[in-house]
């Protein structure tokens, strides 16, 4: 009978141990948690500086550094005690909150996730999750869902396209939210991500270039956008979208038709 009891004793001991060691990244197999293998450097970043809200907008593969398209935006909020909370933009996504620590070779724990941390400044974090992806994300005073039901009724109707010129759709800009209708995002339509209008060809038109995808396919492509009116045209390569414009100014550019509208604000790009 004794020694069954320290058989048992000796289960649980391993149990917790083994608990301690390994964590579990959303959607990966167990991992274990801690410090790389391999030489260890002093990390370059302290946690006070990742304080207040971040929001992934931009997405590349490890391997080549193309443009991945997502849903799935990453939404990290640190708080003054070392805590954050972590989400994704999709409806279903759960809210967790944990600890938050920058350790050696700039690991950055986050809740239950892990990070590289390749570069942060002021208003821009790059994170390496050290296996598919590096994510490149924006700080923000807020994030979109915490406006809703504190925006103006008037603001959300886009139902009525504007006039506008080509100066005011100038600049780099980055599709932040989309909203189709349902059927109107299938495989066969070019989805824009990017579109970086940065000089004028004449008093209509402006030159630059433009992301998009199609199903798992990116692109980036040289375009024009001309201004007609409310109507904006894009070509790029044999590629043409022609769409209404229903907000264009230095903060908002707000584009596309009764079935898909693109809601883009002004990115510094890297």
């Amino acid at each position: 009978m004794r020694i069954k009891y320290i058989l048992l004793f000796a289960v649980l001991v391993s149990l917790v141990i083994q608990s301690n060691a390994q964590y579990k990244r959303r959607g990966e197999t167990l991992q274990t948690r801690g410090k790389k293998p391999g030489k260890s450097k002093k990390a370059d970043y302290t946690i006070e500086q990742f304080k207040g809200k971040w929001q992934e907008f931009e997405r590349r593969n490890r391997s080549d550094s193309s443009v991945v398209s997502f849903n799935d935006s990453i939404q990290l909020k640190f708080s003054d005690s070392s805590k954050v909370m972590t989400k994704t933009s999709i409806a279903t996504s759960m809210t967790l909150v944990g600890d938050a620590e920058i350790g050696d070779n700039n690991l950055l724990t986050v809740a239950a996730d892990e990070y590289t941390v390749k570069s942060l400044t002021t208003d821009k974090m790059v994170l390496d999750d050290d296996e598919k992806f590096i994510h490149i994300l924006k700080k923000l005073d807020t994030f979109w869902y915490e406006t809703l039901g504190r925006i103006p009724v008037k603001q959300l109707d886009y139902s009525t396209p504007i006039s506008t010129s080509v100066n005011n759709i100038l600049g780099k800009w980055f599709v932040y939210r989309r909203y189709a209708k349902p059927g109107a995002t299938t495989d066969n339509v070019l989805l824009i991500k990017y579109l970086n209008l940065t000089a004028k060809s004449n008093e209509t038109t402006a030159i630059g270039d433009i992301t998009f995808y199609q199903g798992q396919s990116s692109q980036q492509l040289s375009c024009t956008a001309t201004i007609k009116g409310s109507e904006i045209k894009i070509v790029a390569g044999s590629n043409k979208w022609t769409l209404s414009v229903y907000q264009a100014d230095a903060n908002n550019f707000v584009f596309g038709n009764a079935d898909l509208l693109y809601f883009s604000k002004p990115s510094k790009g890297e």
